[in-house]
């Protein structure tokens, strides 16, 4: 092979390299350009939002409060294993509705919170 066919060679590499990458490098700005960011409205829909792997033992551990109290609450006779089960699991296996089980763990968590900061207070006095 001579000196000029191979430059030739090398300039067609380059040339379907460069476009291989060209187009790749606009197939991934036209994705990141489609993600919208999102907003309050939109942040929830799907399967993505925080209940879908949220169980009751996490909640526990990290509220301090009893499981068989978030059942209670929640209004749910709890089988074995339900407190590994997410949140989401549970509206579908006890027939209850997300905002019931929303409203029932806020008013939990803020319950336990203003008794915490009470029993907080009352140790700050002594």
């Amino acid at each position: 092979m001579t000196k000029n066919s191979k430059i030739a060679i090398l300039s067609i590499l380059i040339i379907l390299t460069t476009s291989i990458i060209i187009k790749q490098s606009l197939t991934l700005h036209r994705g990141f350009k489609s993600i919208e960011i999102p907003n309050k409205e939109s942040r929830q829909l799907g399967n993505m939002s925080t209940h879908k792997w949220l169980t009751v033992k996490k909640i526990s551990h990290k509220y301090n409060i009893n499981e068989q109290e978030i059942f209670e609450v929640l209004g749910i006779t709890p089988q074995k294993g339900d407190e590994n089960i997410p949140i989401i699991e549970l509206f579908k296996k006890y027939n209850k509705t997300p905002e019931e089980i929303k409203k029932s763990l806020k008013k939990l968590i803020k319950n336990n919170n203003n008794n915490n900061n009470l029993e907080g207070k009352k140790h700050e006095q002594l």
